[in-house]
């Protein structure tokens, strides 16, 4: 039973116009329609302006926010955050999209407010819900996969990721802030998550969907295991470390964060240098920079994107 509690979204797109055009058809066709959403452009492109207008079917008031400049996704839904809580009320759900993963199935929202609605009826500390989530030991810089025998009704979360239609609720959003833009890129969803808890709201994901997300993916029988092999070193690998040392220094896990460089930074160079030394010895150099600006507190954009996945 729905609450009549508006649906709010935030789309964050960047340079991929035609996973943006699927994602707004995507949108107008789901069972549950959003009531406004907000497409944040991190590039002011005149033809990402013109595909929203064209796709203003994807929601009952489909506006088009445009970025001075690049501001990561981080920044991207800080920026739509603030908007948004200018004239919505307190019941509003808000949910974060991003252009390439769009809802799986038709039902894709409306399970997620549904769920997120009934959390609430049970728990009014319910801050918000979504897809896919895990726990996160900040002791160790780890986060938990659930286990296939945990996927069996409501499961508290420390977060939603971020591209598994987090959705949140507008009085927790207005208690805990926006998702801090100074991350750019990678786990703003993770210290969202641990940051609401902190602020005694609970997170939540519906174990059936998860299992059956895990089915349709093919990884209901597959485990976590920690990725050693290194592919290719770029921006991404500085921001995610930068990123993650700030987390658990930020937590007051000092100790935590030196573990994590030394397992995750360290470690992976050395188990790839007999078969990659070049690639090895890149890897931990960028290892080395992101933590030691995650360590001292340099936020920001302090490395730029590039279109190559070795750029830096």
């Amino acid at each position: 039973m729905s609450t009549g509690a508006e649906l709010h979204g935030i789309l964050v797109t960047f340079r991929r116009p035609g996973d943006l055009e699927t994602m707004l058809r995507n949108l107008a066709n789901q069972s549950r329609s959003v009531d406004r959403l907000l497409v944040v452009d991190n590039d002011n492109d005149p033809n990402v302006h013109r595909i929203v207008t064209t796709n203003s079917d994807a929601a009952k008031l489909v506006e088009y926010l445009p970025s001075a400049e690049n501001i990561g996704p981080a920044g991207a839904l800080a920026l739509g955050c603030r908007e948004i809580m200018r004239t919505a009320d307190d019941q509003t759900w808000v949910m974060f999209f991003d252009d390439d993963d769009p809802p799986r199935t038709r039902d894709g929202l409306s399970e997620i407010v549904s769920f997120a609605e009934l959390m609430v009826r049970r728990d009014p500390a319910t801050g918000g819900a979504g897809v896919v989530g895990a726990e996160f030991n900040v002791r160790s810089g780890l986060t938990r996969r659930l286990a296939n025998h945990e996927l069996v009704g409501p499961i508290p979360v420390a977060y939603i990721g971020g591209n598994q239609l987090p959705c949140y609720r507008m009085l927790a959003l207005r208690n805990v802030g926006v998702p801090n833009s100074d991350l750019f890129f990678g786990f703003d969803d993770l210290e969202y998550g641990l940051r609401m808890r902190s602020a005694g709201w609970n997170l939540y994901v519906n174990g059936e969907i998860v299992a059956r997300e895990r089915h349709a993916y093919g990884r209901y029988g597959a485990e976590a295991r920690p990725d050693k092999k290194i592919i290719s070193v770029g921006w991404r690998d500085y921001y995610n470390t930068r990123n993650l040392v700030w987390i658990l220094k930020s937590h007051h896990h000092r100790v935590a964060a030196l573990r994590y460089v030394a397992k995750r930074v360290v470690g992976k160079a050395v188990y790839n240098s007999s078969r990659n030394p070049g690639l090895a010895w890149r890897y931990l150099t960028v290892g080395f920079r992101a933590a030691f600006d995650g360590y001292t507190g340099r936020l920001g954009k302090t490395v730029e994107p590039t279109a190559s996945k070795t750029g830096m």
